[in-house]
């Protein structure tokens, strides 16, 4: 394989620079030159970029000095745009999402309904002293009782 042959290769494997690789070698951010010597299409692109800032660059005339008098009426263009007030159309805008907000809230929540009380028949003073009698004197808790039944049941 000749010297060539394998430089075409490497140049086909390899990639090309981006335009943002490209802008920043042309404003000396980063160097690529070992790419742009083996690549004709970037190092055309490369030359291209900087034909196009050296017009630019000639257009404007650098040597003239901005008049005091323009950065005075610019400066008090924006003296004048600080001062208006801001525009009013999207002032109500924070408060009517935060009202689609509760609104959405009330249609998704949905409280359950609290348990009634259970309505009992009359009871005598008799059997509510008699029903705390017991539980004072029950060694077992009441909570225990159900767990207690399971196994007393099954016999």
């Amino acid at each position: 394989m000749s010297a060539h042959e394998h430089m075409s290769r490497e140049h086909q494997s390899t990639e090309h620079l981006s335009n943002d690789a490209l802008l920043d070698m042309l404003y000396g951010l980063d160097g690529h030159e070992p790419h742009l010597r083996e690549c004709a299409v970037c190092a055309e692109r490369f030359s291209e970029l900087r034909r196009k800032r050296e017009i630019l660059a000639s257009a404007v005339d650098l040597s003239r000095e901005v008049s005091s008098d323009f950065l005075a009426a610019q400066r008090r263009k924006i003296y004048a745009r600080l001062e208006q007030p801001e525009p009013k159309r999207l002032r109500w805008a924070p408060a009517l999402a935060m009202a689609c907000l509760v609104a959405v809230g009330m249609l998704v929540y949905h409280p359950s309904t609290p348990p009634t009380p259970q309505q009992h028949g009359e009871v005598s003073d008799s059997q509510l002293f008699s029903d705390a009698y017991s539980m004072d004197q029950s060694l077992e808790p009441s909570a225990a009782a159900p767990i207690h039944a399971l196994f007393e049941g099954g016999n």
